[in-house]
């Protein structure tokens, strides 16, 4: 009985003084977070003082009531401060040198979007739990050390972007096993990238684009080894070479951008082997041969192969790319069709094959399963006609086919094409009329329809955002509509070599960012509009051949950047107006003008300007012109010494003519009188 008593009272003095240790533990580790969060604050409070930017900081303020962990720049994690995020705050001065040493549980610090100089940072090398760190968009200069190696061990995001950072990739960048993501684009990269590069196996997403101060660079073949790297961006960086057949090692790549580099030889086959591929940039590049006709990327989204020197046919695999939305393939030496696969893609929605050698028709059912917004297939040779679903689901903004071969009318359906902010079909032989819809879609930024075989009237009315109305060369008939006037966006108004008639409308001076206007090769007559002084950005104006008349008014001397101005080959009359803006080109030839040249015109620039005027006349010979001195102005002299002389003459002989009839008349008198007095 005694054992038991014992026994028992000893458990229970061990469980008191358990539960007594415990709660001294509490207490002590209470007091010991609470004295933790105090130096917390403290240190949060000296950066804030260090920085002296106190204008966005202004809520960290001392207070036994606030708690950092609840301002926004801050993160904690069990109480303590495990991240800083002080970006786009106007940071001028370097970073405060004892964060690290006295905020022991930070990962993550974001200290981008400010304007901090000086070298690379190397107190968070004592950052040693560091696994984020963002330093983009600042005034660093320097090298990145080599030693960069000493960052945490366990960082995975580092971002240099956007500085002034110089030299290479050094050889310590591989010591940062656990690296995920390393951005460093957009700086003054000007030595060489390491092979260690390679020993990022955890590398996710890499970007070293924009550093256009590289010398000529390869690729490292390390590279390839990065079987996680997923995002690989280097456009604009002076890389040039081949690209490496291994590339189709990087199994899972998904976005791969080396555009507008010098990379020459064959696009390798494995770059299209990458089954997670979905965005593939190679253009602006040297790259020659032809397109690996092979495709197991299905996964493609986006594909820009244009300005390089690729060779031969589109593959007919392209229409197995059914989650392609862009296909730009622009700028190159392709020939042959477009494959009718293309036409059945149904993701397609931008598709760029311009200042090719392509040939043949259009597939007809290109627009027909996708939502198509950019069709651009100019300077080719296609033939045939457009076809006709081209905006069949009413989002095509950009319809561009100039300078091809193509004819018959134009789809009805584009008439009901209300979302087109691009009609560029000039150099074709299109002929018909077109969609009254057309004319009048809304959107419309650009009419240009010129060198075809068009007929019909303009409309009255025409889109209100058009600033390109070109229809030259066609042949348009009847008037230009008053309601020009209503076109107050128009830049170039082209509407030259047609069968156009009357006058030119008072209207059309009520265009005020006109800068072009082209009514030649017309049939207008009658004068030209008095009002045109509100042309102030007129820079060429040309009216030749046409039947128009009257005077050239003086105003158009007043037109601020006139300096292209053609009138020939019309019936113009009185004088070449005193005052003309400083043209550079000048054509009043073929009229019936009278009067003497401008000073400011005879020269031999202006040599051929007055031709075929007769009426004219200059103070020197250069323009091959009656001289004002000794031919225009001499002859009328001489007119008017011919005609005094023989008014004189006339004078003298009619007073001769009278004198001698007096004397005659006296003669006659005194012989009569002689006789009668005879006969006395």
């Amino acid at each position: 009985m005694a054992r038991r008593t014992s026994s028992s009272f000893m458990k229970h003095t061990f469980q008191f003084l358990l539960s007594f240790f415990l709660l001294l533990l509490k207490q002590t580790n209470s007091q010991s977070d609470s004295l933790v969060h105090d130096h917390e604050q403290k240190v949060l409070l000296n950066i804030k003082q260090y920085l002296q930017n106190t204008s966005f900081l202004n809520h960290w303020t001392p207070s036994s009531n606030s708690d950092h962990c609840s301002w926004k720049e801050i993160i904690c994690t069990n109480g303590f401060v495990t991240g800083i995020t002080l970006s786009q705050i106007n940071i001028t001065k370097t970073i405060p040198p004892f964060i690290c040493n006295q905020l022991k549980n930070l990962t993550h610090v974001d200290f981008s979007f400010n304007f901090i100089p000086g070298d690379f940072p190397t107190l968070f090398y004592n950052c040693s739990n560091l696994v984020y760190l963002d330093l983009s968009m600042n005034n660093f200069d320097g090298i990145i050390p080599n030693d960069i190696g000493n960052l945490s061990s366990n960082l995975q995001y580092l971002s240099l972007g956007s500085t002034n950072f110089h030299g290479g990739v050094p050889d310590g960048i591989g010591k940062l096993k656990e690296l995920r993501e390393l951005r460093i684009q957009y700086c003054l990269l000007n030595g060489t990238v390491s092979d260690e590069i390679g020993e990022l196996l955890n590398l996710e997403y890499f970007d070293l684009s924009s550093n256009a101060v590289f010398p000529p660079w390869r690729l490292p073949l390390s590279l390839t080894k990065l079987k996680n790297l997923k995002v690989f961006y280097v456009y604009g960086s002076n890389l040039f070479g081949q690209i490496p057949e291994r590339i189709g090692d990087m199994v899972s790549l998904e976005k791969l951008d080396m555009s507008n580099n010098g990379l020459t030889g064959d696009i390798p086959s494995g770059v299209f082997m990458l089954k997670n591929l979905s965005i593939l940039y190679l253009y602006k590049n040297k790259l020659s041969g032809e397109i690996p006709s092979f495709l197991e990327a299905l996964n493609l989204t986006s594909l820009d192969l244009a300005e390089n020197n690729l060779v031969g046919k589109i593959p007919e695999d392209f229409g197995k790319l059914q989650k392609l939305t862009w296909l730009s393939l622009s700028l190159n030496n392709l020939s042959g069709e477009i494959p009718e696969t293309v036409g059945l893609l149904p993701s397609l929605v931008d598709f760029r094959v311009f200042s090719n050698k392509l040939s043949g028709t259009i597939p007809p059912e290109l627009g027909r399963y996708s939502k198509l917004k950019t069709f651009l297939v100019s300077s080719n040779s296609l033939i045939g006609k457009l076809p006709e679903n081209l905006c069949y689901y009413g989002e095509l903004l950009n319809l561009t086919v100039y300078q091809n071969n193509l004819s018959g009318e134009l789809p009805k359906s584009l008439g009901n094409c209300h979302s087109l902010l691009d009609l560029k079909i000039h150099n074709n032989e299109f002929s018909g009329a077109i969609p009254s819809g057309l004319w009048t879609s809304f959107n419309l930024s650009n009419f240009m329809v010129s060198n075809n075989k068009f007929t019909g009237v303009i409309p009255e009315r025409l889109s209100s955002n058009v600033s390109r109305f070109e229809i030259g060369n066609n042949q348009f008939s009847g008037r230009i509509p008053t309601g020009v006037s209503s076109w107050t966006n128009v830049i170039v108004f082209d509407a030259s070599n047609n069968l156009l008639n009357g006058t030119i409308p008072q209207e059309i001076t009520s265009l005020p960012k006109l800068t072009t206007l082209l009514l030649d090769q017309n049939q207008f007559n009658g004068p030209i509009p008095s009002d045109i002084i509100s042309w102030k950005s007129l820079v060429t104006l040309n009216l030749s051949r046409n039947q128009l008349s009257g005077q050239i008014p003086d105003t158009i001397g007043k037109l601020p950047v006139l300096s292209q101005l053609d009138l020939s080959e019309n019936e113009f009359s009185g004088k070449v107006p005193s005052q003309l803006p400083r043209l550079t080109n000048l054509n009043l030839s073929s009229n019936h003008l009278t009067g003497r040249i401008p000073s400011e015109f005879q020269n031999s620039g202006f040599a051929r300007s007055f031709l075929a005027n007769s009426g004219l006349c200059a103070d020197t010979s250069i323009l091959n012109i009656t001289l004002c001195n000794s031919g225009f102005r001499s002859e009328r002299k001489v007119s008017s010494w011919s005609i005094g002389l023989i008014v004189i003459l006339v004078i003298v002989a009619i007073l001769l003519a009278f004198s001698a009839s007096f004397l005659i008349i006296n003669v006659f008198k005194k012989r009569k009188q002689d006789l009668d007095n005879s006969w006395k």
